[in-house]
């Protein structure tokens, strides 16, 4: 273990501390606490995203926070996305959907929302570094700015194929969840009708469905097909 993974290690542990245990959105109250949190969360998160190397080497340990608290921004969700990589992480996330507390599994649901809109900053820093500010070649330019875009959001290895997986799992979280809030968050991972869904997947899809038949104010928009996280991509 390298003194990076060290100083990583101390600051998941910090973090985790300052979390429910059962992924739960409870926790401490009051400015201070809120205060302490985000500003451990940043510093949590600038320090992955700099060391992403180490970032999977102790993978372990950043899903188990991922699945404690809900991913209301993407600081500590893009830094596993990038190392160690998109499938990497859907594959994770998707076991993380078999084990835990309901509140945990949702919160591993949700952090899958974030995969298809995470963006490698690397080819964009480099081109920022080539062209200091005040030396622009203009349309040259922006062709290469929009490539490094391009080439920023291209996962390294291809995972689409995982979110048929992903979301009759979710929608067994879904189906068996007994807490009605909890139960709304996972309904937002999984679309009731898509075509690619695998053919093992109707029983499970056809129990969620006769639950927002029952609550069909609640769970419109799954009712309506807005739903499922990896549907648009």
């Amino acid at each position: 273990m390298t003194d990076q993974d060290t100083e990583l290690r101390a600051l998941l542990h910090a973090f985790g501390e300052l979390l429910p245990p059962d992924g739960s959105s409870g926790g401490g109250h009051g400015q201070e606490s809120y205060e302490l949190v985000e500003s451990t969360r940043l510093h949590l998160g600038s320090a992955l995203a700099a060391a992403p190397e180490a970032t999977a080497r102790l993978a372990g340990q950043v899903f188990r926070l991922l699945a404690a608290e809900h991913p209301r921004t993407s600081r500590l969700t893009d830094p596993p996305i990038g190392a160690p990589g998109h499938r990497a992480f859907l594959e994770r996330i998707i076991s993380l959907l078999q084990e835990g507390s309901w509140e945990q599994r949702a919160n591993a649901a949700a952090a899958a929302h974030r995969i298809p809109s995470y963006h490698d900053r690397t080819p964009v820093g480099a081109l920022r570094a080539e062209y200091p500010a005040g030396r622009v070649p203009g349309e040259q330019l922006r062709e290469r700015y929009a490539r490094a875009l391009r080439d920023g959001s291209r996962p390294a290895v291809p995972y689409a194929d995982l979110w048929p997986r992903f979301w009759p799992a979710a929608a067994e979280c879904f189906t068996a969840c007994p807490d009605r809030e909890v139960r709304g968050r996972l309904a937002l991972a999984f679309p009731l009708e898509h075509p690619g869904h695998l053919p093992r997947a109707a029983p499970v899809l056809a129990a969620a469905r006769r639950i927002t038949e029952r609550e069909p104010g609640f769970h419109s928009r799954l009712l309506a097909g807005s739903t499922g996280y990896g549907t648009r991509t």
